[in-house]
């Protein structure tokens, strides 16, 4: 019997934050080449927003702003309550359009110092 639905889910394509407890920092990568630490003890606050297109993570540490955009975020800001991510990356583009599983999608990671 034939499924009506070939929609693929983000499972299937590569994670895009790795959860390991516990970590003294996360690693964000912003691209292939850059990667940023950040030491959990200098977390201030981390806030969810959702709007209809998408769902922002922000993440305040003591001199820097970081700011995550994607879908179903919510078990990321929960991994990060327990200080329990180890690495947060940008999905490839390819997959950005595919069905948001519990992993979630990050399609946009910006980095800022903090004012």
């Amino acid at each position: 019997m034939k499924s009506e639905t070939n929609r693929r889910t983000v499972s299937s394509a590569p994670a895009c934050w790795q959860r390991e407890a516990p970590c003294a920092c996360l690693r964000i990568e912003t691209s292939p080449r850059e990667s940023h630490l950040f030491p959990y003890q200098h977390l201030v606050t981390a806030s969810l927003s959702q709007s209809d297109q998408a769902e922002t993570l922000r993440l305040t540490f003591s001199l820097h702003d970081v700011e995550i955009e994607g879908r179903n975020l919510r078990a990321l800001l929960l991994a990060i309550q327990e200080f329990a991510v180890k690495c947060v990356r940008v999905m490839p583009e390819r997959y950005h359009q595919l069905e948001a599983g519990e992993n979630g999608v990050i399609s946009r990671i910006r980095i800022e110092e903090a004012k």
